[in-house]
């Protein structure tokens, strides 16, 4: 099987270069970057983003919400709960690791990407609670939300916060360590 080639991936090709070939010769313009994406990437870009954003967010049962996003890439352990309306960003799925015992509490946003930085990591440690309504940015370094901490409901999480403690506002500010 290793030297055959599959008739989808002989078309995928061939659409794929004449789209390059309609933006040089007819458009005059430089093909844009996802023109040489294969044709099944960029089937699966928008299905992915469609099944993450409107899907998964809207199913009632978090085990099946915890399936679907394992399905499209992301990291998630053991006894995990994410909340309804929650959105975790599907540029780059196996940059979201979150581990096991974490609570995501309804509607937080996760964003691992942004303008003029690449794709970062975002971690959340075992045992983390994550209120209502938090967003979580990774910015240009990454982001690791440590063991047992506690995000209050509404908070900005744009900076690492440390194992056992407290941290609520926008943006977030450690209040107490736990221990």
């Amino acid at each position: 099987m290793s030297g055959k080639v599959g008739i989808s991936n002989v078309v995928g090709v061939c659409i794929m270069w004449l789209v390059e070939q309609l933006y040089r010769k007819v458009l005059r313009q430089e093909p844009p970057y996802y023109a040489r994406y294969s044709f099944f990437t960029i089937i699966w870009k928008p299905t992915r983003k469609f099944i993450n954003v409107v899907v998964i967010p809207n199913i009632p049962f978090n085990s099946v919400r915890i399936i679907l996003y394992r399905m499209i890439g992301f990291q998630i352990g053991k006894n995990v709960f994410i909340g309804m309306k929650c959105y975790l960003d599907d540029i780059e799925p196996s940059k979201t690791i979150i581990e096991d015992n974490v609570v995501i509490s309804y509607g937080c946003y996760f964003a691992c990407h942004g303008k003029d930085q690449s794709h970062t990591h975002i971690i959340i440690k075992k045992g983390a609670y994550i209120g209502m309504r938090c967003n979580i940015i990774s910015g240009k370094c990454g982001i690791t939300i440590g063991e047992n901490a506690i995000i209050g409901a509404g908070s900005l999480v744009n900076k690492d916060v440390p194992d056992n403690c407290i941290a609520v506002g926008v943006p977030v500010k450690v209040k107490e360590y736990k221990y």
